[in-house]
């Protein structure tokens, strides 16, 4: 076990709508993700289903395509705070999401 192993973040388990699901907090391969300051609508959006589908390895584009996008806006919500994304390029994503 390296020294770094204890800080490996555990997967979680939250309710969304009545349902229980585990997500995944992504890791520091995964910050790419998240660098770019001023993605553009489309960018925000690959970006949010590519978050999504790491937090959640078993979903596909498919399902996620279906979701209610209030659904979506809460799974990602709990994937927000579950990484510790409080910043304004979050908000951003949210706004950009829910005016969809």
């Amino acid at each position: 076990m390296g020294s770094l192993e204890k800080f490996l973040g555990k997967p979680k388990e939250v309710e969304i709508d009545g349902t229980n699901i585990t997500l995944h907090p992504l890791k520091v391969n995964d910050i790419q993700l998240v660098a770019n300051d001023n993605p553009s609508k489309e960018e925000m959006q690959k970006i949010s289903k590519k978050i999504l589908k790491l937090s959640i390895p078993d979903t596909t584009d498919e399902e996620i395509d279906n979701l209610p996008m209030d659904t979506f806006v809460k799974i990602m919500d709990e994937v927000n705070k579950l990484n510790g994304f409080t910043d304004e390029r979050i908000n951003k994503i949210k706004s950009a999401i829910r005016k969809e």
